[in-house]
């Protein structure tokens, strides 16, 4: 029996190790663009990334129409170990769509301050927001001169991010005193 025994460690310790190890390596895994092309495959209605730790991105809008003008774009899914979300969109409409857009945001049941991760505020009127202090954010603000809106997302879990989102989201679209690298 011990001989078995020792058998069978020594052909199934190292295939067991071997299969840790592809799961490991596969485990590491992203998917970014910045392709305004893609928008509706990631965010659109029923985009890949719509939902995230149970939560329903209704802030960006579904889908790109003729009445905006795209600024900036990315989304950035990255799971190193915890999922990460980075969703990123900035346009500029024109008056009619803007009023109409501004309104649906507005519309929007929104989180109420206090806000976690040492927001302070907002760069440009928030017109609407979602939050969980384990989970992240996902917000609007607007520009009203320009009528230019940025959606901005950041999900993750346990408080924190493993995406260094400072270099992906224009600084102006961020909240001052934000902070949710890891640490």
């Amino acid at each position: 029996m011990k001989k078995f025994m020792m058998v069978a460690g020594v052909i199934f310790l190292p295939a067991l190790c071997i299969i840790v190890l592809i799961m490991l390596w596969n485990f590491d895994s992203k998917d970014m663009t910045r392709d305004i092309k893609q928008y509706e495959e990631y965010l659109g209605e029923e985009g890949k990334y719509k939902e995230n730790y149970c939560l329903y991105n209704d802030i960006f809008p579904n889908s790109i129409t003729n009445n905006m003008s795209v600024e900036d774009f990315c989304y950035f899914y990255y799971n190193p170990w915890d999922a990460c979300y980075l969703g990123y969109f900035v346009c500029q409409y024109n008056d009619s769509a803007f009023e109409v857009e501004y309104e649906r945001l507005k519309e929007i049941k929104s989180a109420q301050k206090p806000y976690p991760y040492g927001i302070k505020e907002f760069p440009y009127e928030l017109c609407a927001i979602y939050v969980n202090d384990d989970l992240g954010i996902i917000y609007a603000v607007a520009d009203v001169e320009k009528c230019k809106i940025a959606y901005v997302e950041l999900q993750f879990c346990n408080g924190f991010t493993d995406i260094e989102y400072e270099k992906i989201i224009d600084k102006q679209y961020l909240p001052s005193g934000f902070d949710v690298n890891y640490k």
